[in-house]
This record gives structure tokens, sequence and C-alpha cells, in this order.
């Protein structure tokens, strides 16, 4: 039950710090409704689900950034979709009262019919409120799924001021799932369940509607999200990004959360604006005190290429990178660059691989895997307990990649690494054979036309270790995973400068950060090393 106590001093305390704490108090109560829901629910169901609930913080500060209408007699609707217990929807609407709102109108969708229940004693909680300050609160609770009974496909619709939302997260297959092509009629591909909603969210707003979300970062970047980032960024001006320099708890189940860098966006279809608000905070801890820096809308989406990635600065630092990038005169792609995935899929291959007493004969080559790619060279000796053949049994052909120069970039690295891009030289000298074989977790650089030569292939591999690149790529990327097609659209000097980069190693073995820097500095026209 609420504190009633609470609930009668919110009518009369005009003082706004005291009206916050009373504010927190009501959504702590709505957020013991959600914890006691949690211990009730396996882990297995919720992220069956794709259950990810929001805690108090996280909901207020989502509330705290929306326009309030300065006429506090016309009426707001609210979109909730996915709405868990609602906590999102009743920040959201506490917001509004707070700044003098009359009358708010809540529509929730969700599909967890045990949610339904809590989420008719959260709304009913609220509506007390408002009645205690001579405002009205009135709400729906649909149990439907949202995507499958699309409100922007019904003759009903009203269409809503605000949606505040944390979607669901899980991925479908498909040629399998329902979900698969239901919005089409939006845009193409299918990405992520909560695209969807981002997507069908933002088609149920009025002209003057506004859309904040949480949600993880990997619609910003990628080939699979470029139709979703082009219906959203066309229909909508991101206004408002929030980003995350440490993970933390960011939702109530934090021991089933996404595993991923997760971001709060706010877009608008109404401002038009030539800048976009970065706003950056260590997790939920320092929300409300964040850093606040604008950019320029052509600095934090690329338009410069069909992709539209949304790029973050993080700070002042970052947005320099971005600058000096964006000076820079060639891309890798546009360079006669090109970069694959290894094809060695390990678990699709196990009876190519030998583990055991690995040394090579003239029916096997070395398998470069992550721990063979060190920052300007590899290193494959087949002493090292990770270090395994892959045999050339029928149909290894399909496996395996000529034996020639190239550059490895480890595809994976993991959240708390200092670094995001390692890579290292395979010389062809280093195995006399006609082929060699690279795993899937290392991607392999080489030229489209012709073969790299040893003093490209180092310059390479010393610009994609400098500090310069990898807080460029940052930038753009917040996945945890180095994806071609964020590599191909990065700016880097000319082919001749990357082989003077090269030739000026010499025959130096191993750089250290500072050597590599100095070296790499003069050619991006940046001293932007923190």
């Amino acid at each position: 039950m609420i504190n009633a106590e609470a609930a009668e001093s919110l009518d009369n305390l005009r003082n706004p710090f005291m009206e916050q704490l009373i504010i927190s108090s009501i959504l702590d109560d709505i957020a013991r409704i959600q914890s006691d829901y949690l211990l009730s629910k396996p882990i297995g169901v919720r992220k069956e689900l794709g259950q990810y609930f929001t805690g108090v913080k996280i909901a207020k500060y989502m509330a705290s950034i929306i326009n309030v209408p300065p006429d506090v007699n016309t009426p707001v609707s609210i979109l909730d979709a996915g709405a868990g217990s609602g906590i999102l929807s009743a920040a959201a609407a506490l917001h509004l009262l707070n700044q003098g709102i009359k009358n708010i109108h809540i529509v929730a969708y969700e599909i967890d019919t045990e949610l339904t229940l809590l989420l008719r004693q959260t709304y009913s909680i609220i509506k007390n409120i408002c009645q205690e300050r001579q405002s009205r609160l009135t709400f729906e609770i649909k149990n439907l799924d949202f995507i499958l009974h699309r409100p922007d496909q019904s003759n009903e619709l009203n269409m809503f001021d605000i949606s505040v939302i944390n979607p669901p997260y899980f991925k479908y297959n498909v040629k399998m799932s329902p979900y698969s092509k239901t919005l089409s009629d939006l845009y193409s591909g299918d990405p992520n369940i909560y695209a969807s909603f981002m997507a069908v969210a933002l088609n149920c707003l009025n002209n003057s509607g506004q859309l904040i979300s949480i949600t993880p970062r990997s619609f910003t970047n990628g080939l699979y999200f470029k139709g979703f980032r082009k219906y959203i960024l066309s229909n909508a001006s991101l206004t408002k990004v929030h980003v995350f320099k440490h993970r933390g708890k960011l939702f109530s189940n934090d021991e089933s959360s996404v595993l991923q860098e997760n971001i709060i966006c706010k877009y608008s279809k109404v401002e038009k604006q030539k800048s976009i608000e970065i706003r950056t905070s260590d997790c939920d801890a320092s929300l409300e005190s964040p850093f606040i820096e604008n950019y320029p809308k052509d600095v934090v989406i690329d338009q410069s290429n069909e992709q539209n990635i949304i790029r973050i600065p993080e700070s002042k630092d970052d947005y320099n990178i971005l600058l000096s990038a964006g000076m820079l005169n060639e891309s890798f792609d546009g360079a006669g660059y090109f970069i694959s995935t290894g094809p060695v899929v390990e678990h699709r291959t196990q009876e190519f691989i030998e583990r055991q007493s690995v040394s090579i004969e003239h029916d096997s080559v070395p398998l470069f895997r992550p721990h063979n790619v060190k920052p300007i060279y590899t290193g494959w000796t087949g002493s090292q307990p990770k270090d395994v053949v892959f045999k050339l049994l029928e149909g290894f052909e399909k496996h395996v990649v000529e034996n020639n120069n190239y550059v490895l970039l480890k595809r994976l690295t993991s959240k708390d690494e200092k670094r995001r891009l390692i890579a290292g030289v395979y010389l062809k000298s280093c195995f006399d054979g006609r082929c060699i074989g690279f795993g899937n977790k290392v991607n392999y650089i080489g030229l489209k036309s012709g073969n790299l030569s040893k003093a490209e292939a180092v310059g390479l591999a010393v610009l994609f270790n400098s500090t310069f690149m990898d807080k460029y790529f940052r930038c753009i990327s917040g996945n945890t995973q180095v994806n071609a097609t964020e590599v191909r659209l990065m700016k880097i000097p000319s082919r001749c400068e990357i082989k003077e980069i090269g030739r000026s190693v010499g025959n130096k073995q191993a750089l250290d950060q500072d050597e590599i820097d100095s070296i790499v500095q003069p050619y991006i026209g940046s001293d932007l090393y923190g």
C-alpha cells in the first residue's frame, strides 16, 4: 500500500526537492510490487519473454526528460509498450502531475497476464495521487502482444503524446517467428524485438510526440539495423542520448540483465535541431548529475554514407577524434582493403581440428585463434595450450584461405578490456603452404586487388593498434564485437601513408603504446591521446 502521509503531503508541498522525495517514495512502493513479482517468476520464464524491469532511478530520470505541454489543461496521453509493472508510465504521469498537468491518460500493453494485475495496482496508486491533486488519471490495460496487435494499424487509434518504454529484448528466427516481416511496411530487415517496439511506438505518436526509450546500443550501428535506423531517423529527430560509462545495475532483475551496453534516447517528432545533447554518467549512481554536451547533428549521425550510423562521443576528446577522422581523405573500403571473418567455425568443424600433438604435417595448417593475435604481430608456435592445427581432410577447401600477407583483427573483446581493436600481422613466410586457417573469432584484412606488402600490413596493424583508432571505433560502436561493417566505413590515412607508417617501424617486433601513438600521430593530424 502507498504511504498515506506521502499521498496527503504531495498535494500540499510546493518545495521541489521535497516533492521529488515524495515521488521517489511512491515509485519505491511500486517497485516493491515489481520486486515481489520478480521473486515469484523463474529467471528462465522472464528471459523467454525478454523481461528486464526498470529500476526507480532510471524510471524517474526517463520521465524527467519529457517536455511538458505549456497548457496544463491540455490532456496528455502516454503509451507504455511492454509495460511490465508500469513503473515507467507511472513515473511519467507523476512528472506531468508535478508540472501541473490536470488530465492524463495511459494505455499500457503487456503480454504477461500476471503483470496486468500488477499494472492495475500501479495505476490505482497513481490515480489516487492525481485525485489528491485535483487532477484526473485514466488508464487502459491491454493484455496483448504489442507487435502482433499493432495499435498503429487499428482504426480506433488515437495518436499519443508520449511513449516511454523499456521494450523486451530477444532475437527471433526470421523464418519461423510470427514477428518476422510484421513491420515490413515501416522498414526492411528483421532486427531484435526491441527495435520493433521502438518503431511501432514511434508510429503511434502524434505530430508533436516524444519517444523516450532505454535499449541496447546495438541499433546505432551495424548492417543488421540499417533499415531500422533509416526509418526512425527519417520520422523523428534524435534530441538526447544518455550513455552509461559502466553498465552496472540498470535493471531490477540484474542477475539476468542484458549484457550489452544500454542507452537512453529521446526522439521528437516536432523538434528540428542542429545539435544533439549527449549525456554521460557512471551507471545509474550519478544520473541526476550527468556530464552534458551538445554536439552538431552531422557529427553524431554520420550521413556520409547510407548506413546512418549514430556515433556517440562520450567526451570532448571523443568529439575531437570524430572531427579529426572526418578530415581524413580515405575510407577503409574506398582505399581498396577488404575485411572478412575467418571461415573456420570450430563447433561445426570438430573433425578438422587437432588439439593433442600440435605439429604441422603435410596434411595440416595452423589455425589462428584470438589468443594468437598480438599487437603488431601474430604468434603461433604450436606450443601454447590453446594452439591447434586444422587438418586438410576432404572438403577442407571452403574452410581455409590462400596463404598470403594479412592483418588479423580480434572480433570479440570483453566489456572491461582496455582496447576494442587489437591487430597483428600474419606474414606468408611464417608458414610454407598454399593455405592457412583463420577462426571465425578473428577478422582478416587484405587487398581486394593484389596482396599486401609487409610494410603495408605492418602499417595497418600499427594504425589499428593506435589510441586514436580505438577511441574512434568506440564512438562508432558500443558492441564488444568488432564488425566488418563499421571497419569498412572508418576513415583512415591514404595507402601511401600507411606504407610509410609500416616502413618507419623497421624490423621491430614489438612496440609499446606510446611508440605506436607517436608513429601514427603525424598521419591523423591530431594529438588526442589521453
